[in-house]
């Protein structure tokens, strides 16, 4: 028996109006890992940063976290890449998720299942099938402002008059 193929188109999210995508077709039961090795190298990306896999619903909203490494920031155990096949989560029913690479710049891709088919005898999975548009520079974007919504002055003030404020070592703020 064949074993099932599962092809994606893998959409990034850039600042030009030229879409950017590649059609990828790779084993239904290959890691999360595989297929993001796979779309660093198709994008030209070094695999520098971390990475994270979020299944979606029609509307692209982020759900369950497929992470590349572990960070143990919760109570509940987040699936890693290595070691979750990719028909685990992907099936005829659920076809996105977004893909991020480098928290800081915030490289996000769509991904979507596109079809899927059983594997050629004469084809070795993952294979790039198409091609649209120039990948653009991993080093390209800016890091996001993470500590904007902190520097933000609310109650309407300058920075710098706040900076000027004489603060009581003494008072206790318990």
């Amino acid at each position: 028996m064949s074993q099932d193929i599962y092809t994606f188109r893998v959409l990034v999210d850039t600042a030009e109006e030229e879409d950017v995508f590649r059609d990828i077709s790779i084993a239904a039961t290959d890691t999360f890992e595989s297929l993001h090795l796979c779309i660093q190298e198709v994008f030209e990306f070094d695999n520098s940063q971390m990475a994270s896999f979020y299944m979606s619903d029609a509307d692209w909203e982020r759900g369950q976290e497929v992470a590349l490494m572990d960070v143990a920031t919760g109570s509940e155990a987040i699936p890693l890449m290595a070691n979750t096949p990719l028909n685990k989560y992907f099936n005829k029913t659920q076809k996105r998720a977004l893909y991020v690479f480098d928290f800081l710049v915030m490289w996000t891709f769509f991904v979507e299942l596109v079809s899927i088919d059983k594997a050629a005898d004469d084809v070795t999975y993952p294979v790039v099938i198409l091609e649209v548009g120039e990948s653009p520079d991993q080093f390209s974007k800016e890091p996001e402002d993470l500590f904007g919504a902190m520097n933000a002055v609310p109650d309407g003030d300058s920075e710098d008059e706040d900076l000027d404020d004489d603060y009581n070592i003494d008072e206790e703020y318990y």
